[in-house]
């Protein structure tokens, strides 16, 4: 049974994950499976070959250490075994980049299927950034567009319709006063307080409604409030397509900056309302505090290390030596799993704070986007600590005045530590099997739903207990893991064969696990078309320059001769071509206007109600419903989401009106209750006299 469970979920094919989940979850199981493919492809013929040679032939630099004579670290300086290691690294390179290739290839088809099946109106609306300020009214913006972009003197509709981002900080007052009294609201129906009091306050949230419609009624007529954004929805999808082409990155003129929207219920309203002026105070102070965040990081990250080997623990700690000499079992558990498990959990508080410092400082637009600023941080910070402020960690602080001093001796430092560090990096790829099964536990998830169980329905308790942490098991967090699982295998690929192995298990069970957590357990996010997988790539093949740079390093230390250094230096001018290829060669942003499938036919994108007007005025009136049994299966979906009619929108006034809304239902049907077993009970007595 757990056999076939396993297999089912190993080979549910990515189209099937992208389906029912969505493609960035789709692409980051076929990261999995494309890194499953390069660790074996190279690992198996180094295993076979290098393995056995460094057993046999490589002078026993190594010892009594027999996990280590299988290694580089067997093999003396000066012998010839060097000459071997040369091929295998553009070997590896070669095959790497033929495997991810081909896998940027299939996820390009992948990005095309997805854009062409965009739902509207995202598909055919565009953000518009920097509008001059004789174009700030609704009415130029649309002639500028219709006219002067399109040259459509009244021929045809060319805008469906325009919304500008307006100042609602007049607002404020009566949205946190409505606010103030749909709690009180809620508290008086828990508590069944008498109804005149209620009656009381339903008249007195009316008049605040009254009062907030007036003003936004104000807002909305006037194009004082305007901003410099503004989200235009197309008739035709060509139309938006060629917007966005004219001016991406201003190359349209007017200073103009347009760019895809994102989806209408993911958008953060607070960002784009900030102020473009002050934003590089935001901006400084954010990289200032990511940096802090990193000096603080090292001497930890040091420490941690320097604790991993019990040798130097001995070497310090008379009383530690005596303690493992009476114990055997301690230097086994203290090498293999102290410092992996420690320097894993002091990773895993890092993506709460760089969420906390990129959400305040940084604008973001969306909360999708969130996740790939976290994924780009979290990936630099674990490549710098985990792989070379490790590695140095045991020589840290008698070996950073000198490195400080003299940084061009770092490359010589790194070859002499690396191959002597395998174990722990062998260790710490090994551990992460461990982690990927606990995220299948989903145990915080748990934890929250028996907490809230405590207090509301099932049904509700699991509504407030979804989604899981974001910040550690968002799709940021987990893409930049897993690519940090794939570059530590491939650096020491050469130096120690065996960590492909468990590399390769590692992913398995990568694919496995999240493949049952994307399409059956957790709930739909945010879908940013494979934006996450496109930078998974690029870490990747910057991890292949690191490789490159790390075994030139450690061979021109170590070889005879310059020679192999320089033959395995080469490879870089390959892979050099090979990522200008992958960086050039695939268009996968936009469809061309030849691909974009036209209005109505088969494979056109479904028309669903979503708009992008600012949460704090009235929603449009919904479109004229169209016999589509596809628009009318979505839009009837976010209506049961969204029975309240607000438009999916997270804001906080309107989850009051949901809830008043649900108090008000619920007290109406413990009213019900109440007057039927009233009635049961007359009616039960008559019988009985």
């Amino acid at each position: 049974m757990a056999y076939d469970l396993f297999k089912n979920f190993y080979t549910l094919p990515v189209e099937e994950v992208a389906n029912h989940a969505n493609l960035d979850h789709g692409m980051f199981v076929q990261f999995c499976d494309a890194a499953t493919m390069c660790l074996l492809s190279t690992g198996i013929p180094s295993i076979l070959i290098l393995c056995p040679l460094h057993f046999f032939a490589g002078g026993n630099a190594a010892g009594s250490d027999n996990l280590s004579r299988v290694g580089f670290a067997n093999v003396v300086k000066g012998s010839t075994l060097t000459w071997v290691h040369p091929f295998f690294v553009w070997y590896t390179v070669i095959v790497t980049q033929a495997f991810l290739l081909r896998a940027q290839r299939g996820f390009v088809q992948k990005r095309f299927q997805w854009l062409r099946t965009m739902p509207e109106p995202r598909a055919n609306s565009v953000l518009l950034h920097n509008i001059p300020p004789e174009l700030r009214q609704e009415a130029s913006l649309k002639e500028y567009l219709e006219k002067q972009i399109f040259g459509a003197e009244g021929s045809r509709q060319v805008v469906r319709s325009l919304y500008f981002l307006k100042d609602t900080s007049e607002l404020e007052p009566f949205l946190k006063q409505r606010h103030r009294l749909l709690q009180d609201h809620q508290r008086m129906v828990q508590a069944s307080e008498h109804e005149r009091r209620q009656a009381i306050l339903n008249a007195e949230v009316k008049k605040v409604d009254a009062q907030l419609l007036k003003q936004q009624a104000i807002i909305e007529r006037s194009d004082e409030y305007n901003q410099d954004t503004a989200f235009v929805t197309f008739e035709l999808r060509h139309d938006a397509i060629i917007v966005l082409k004219l001016f991406a990155d201003g190359r349209g003129g007017e200073d103009l900056l347009a760019e895809l929207p994102p989806d209408p219920d993911d958008v953060i309203w607070t960002d784009l309302l900030a102020s473009a002026r002050l934003q590089w105070l935001g901006d400084t102070l954010g990289v200032f505090l990511l940096l802090l965040a990193f000096l603080v990081m090292i001497p930890l990250v040091a420490v941690i290390a320097g604790l991993s080997s019990e040798k130097s623990l001995e070497a310090q700690d008379p009383n530690f030596a005596a303690f493992v000499q009476n114990n055997p079992a301690v230097p086994i558990f203290w090498n293999g799993l102290l410092g992996p498990f420690s320097l894993n959990l002091v990773m895993s508080f890092l993506p709460a704070v760089l969420a906390l410092i990129l959400g305040s400082f940084f604008i973001l637009k969306a909360r999708g986007w969130l996740q790939f600023r976290i994924q780009q941080w979290y990936y630099m910070f674990l490549l710098l600590l985990v792989l070379f402020v490790t590695s140095v960690g045991t020589a840290l602080s008698s070996t950073l005045d000198y490195l400080v001093k003299n940084p061009i001796e770092i490359p010589s430092i790194l070859a002499q530590t690396f191959p002597t560090c395998t174990h722990f990096y062998m260790n710490y790829v090994g551990l992460q099997i461990s982690v990927h099964t606990l995220a299948l536990t989903r145990l915080f998830v748990l934890i929250k739903f028996m907490f809230y169980r405590c207090f509301y329905e099932d049904l509700t308790a699991l509504q407030r207990a979804e989604p899981e942490d974001q910040e550690y098991h968002g799709m940021g967090s987990r893409s930049a893991r897993v690519t940090l699982m794939y570059v530590l295998a491939l650096v020491f690929s050469t130096l120690c064969p065996l960590i492909t192995l468990l590399g390769a298990v590692a992913f398995g069970v990568a694919r496995v696990v999240y493949t049952y957590l994307f399409v059956y357990a957790e709930t739909l996010k945010p879908d940013l078309g494979g934006l996450f997988w496109q930078r998974q790539l690029n870490h990747a093949q910057q991890g292949t320059f690191l490789y490159i740079a790390l075994m030139t390093a450690v061979l021109l230390q170590r070889a005879p001769t310059p020679w192999p250094g320089m033959i395995c230096a080469s490879s870089a001018v390959f892979m050099g071509f090979s990522y200008y290829t992958f960086l050039n060669r695939f268009r996968w942003e936009q469809l061309q206007f030849s691909e974009v499938p036209s209005k109505g036919t088969m494979g056109g994108p479904p028309a669903v109600y979503g708009h992008y007007k600012q949460p704090q005025l009235p929603p449009p009136p919904p479109p004229a419903p169209k016999n589509d049994l596809l628009t009318r299966a979505v839009t009837s979906m976010r209506q049961r989401l969204d029975p309240c009619g607000f438009g999916g929108y997270d804001d906080e006034d309107v989850r009051d009106a949901r809830q008043f809304r649900r108090s008000k239902t619920a007290a109406e049907g413990r009213a019900s209750a109440a007057a039927a077993a009233q009635m049961e009970y007359k009616r039960t007595r008559t019988t009985t006299e």
